[in-house]
């Protein structure tokens, strides 16, 4: 139902009783109250999304660093793609490592940060010469018409199973410390 104050705004009056024996209740006018309950939501949400954030950002550490080693070099010399019988892009030595980073994001369905490790392909990984668009084709096999058979088929799926116990204990420590010292930065500000 929400604080007593969020229900008299709700009915349309803001009052304070001051007893039986005095007469009629005494009314008091709050200017900003609506305004500031709004700001107090938002602020809860804006701390909320700021230690998840950090926690995340954090205990993705350990993944990233699993992903890279799991990643071996599929060449000496870079690797040409062709698409519709033109060179599309030319993938170096050492580009999916390089692309491996954290991402996150806002999801409204789960109402939460939402922290993905793998291989960027936005912002200035776009460029098909730098990203790691491709890490699912190495990851599954399905270079060289399906017959890639090399070091790194399910680099991700090794990594993730040696990472993960890590990454959550990470997460957890972390998102512990960082609320603490939301809750400590909120608890002194006067």
């Amino acid at each position: 139902m929400g604080t007593t104050a969020e229900r008299l705004i709700a009915q349309g009056r803001r009052r304070s009783h001051a007893g039986r024996a005095g007469g009629s209740p005494i009314h008091i006018e709050i200017e900003g109250l609506e305004e500031t309950l709004k700001k107090m939501k938002k602020m809860e949400d804006v701390v909320r999304r700021k230690v998840m954030r950090e926690a995340g950002k954090k205990a993705a550490k350990p993944m990233i660093q699993a992903f890279k080693q799991n990643i071996d070099d599929l060449m000496e010399d870079e690797f040409v793609v062709y698409r519709d019988g033109a060179i599309y892009a030319r993938i170096q030595p050492g580009q999916l490592r390089k692309s491996i980073d954290v991402m996150q994001f806002w999801s409204r369905a789960r109402d939460m940060w939402v922290t993905h490790i793998g291989p960027k392909v936005r912002g200035r990984f776009s460029d098909p010469n730098k990203g790691g668009w491709y890490a699912h084709f190495i990851n599954y096999g399905y270079l060289n018409n399906g017959r890639y058979r090399g070091h790194n088929i399910g680099f991700a799926d090794r990594a993730k199973q040696t990472a993960y116990p890590y990454t959550v204990q990470t997460f957890k420590k972390e998102f512990f410390k960082f609320a603490a010292i939301q809750i400590q930065k909120l608890s002194s500000v006067k």
